[in-house]
């Protein structure tokens, strides 16, 4: 790889990181905030339930298209961080180069996988908008419309993973990893 290929490529991985990093964090912030809502409206049907001995009919519909989405907003971030479960014991044993090329081949794969649901996504969201949702005046495409964008975004974070594998490849000496979120486990 050339001198200006490799400066074009850790330019546009640079951008994709900016977007990417922008985008994670609001989409933590809004998953945080729906699972606050979503606790809220629980409780909102417990009250009403046991306490004024009324139902609402909305509220576990609701609730559950809030926890979708609060899932498909971090996904994202999950995959661009590394958050998702992973066996490392057999790759730890591997050369730094082997556990590059691994990494590369495996972004492809997961690349092309969210390329796939992508493309697929759209005609599940459109054919959401001839169903209605069961206890709300609303076609259930509405509560669909976050599985295109997680997926786009899912494929961004792909890009830009898969430009920090090459880089490193080509140049080995500099780190292009992102650092781990700083994620206390129960127990440490």
């Amino acid at each position: 790889m050339s001198v200006s290929e490799a400066s074009i490529l850790h330019k546009l991985m640079r951008l994709l990181a900016a977007i990417n990093s922008a985008h994670c964090n609001a989409s933590r912030i809004a998953a945080g905030g729906l699972l606050i809502t979503m606790t809220s409206i629980v409780l909102l049907q417990i009250v009403f339930r046991y306490v004024l001995n009324d139902s609402l009919i909305w509220t576990e519909e609701v609730s559950k298209t809030m926890m979708v989405w609060a899932a498909f907003l971090v996904a994202p971030w999950a995959y661009r961080v590394g958050a998702n479960v992973s066996i490392n014991m057999f790759v730890d044993l591997l050369s730094r180069r082997m556990r590059l090329l691994i990494h590369l081949l495996l972004n492809l794969l997961v690349l092309w996988i969210v390329l796939v649901f992508l493309r697929e996504s759209f005609g599940f969201w459109q054919r959401g908008f001839s169903i209605r949702a069961a206890s709300l005046p609303i076609q259930m495409g509405w509560f669909y419309t976050i599985v295109p964008f997680a997926f786009a975004a899912m494929f961004l974070v792909g890009v830009e993973l898969l430009l920090r594998d090459v880089l490193s490849l080509a140049d080995p000496r500099t780190d292009y990893t992102i650092p781990p979120p700083d994620i206390v486990a129960e127990g440490e």
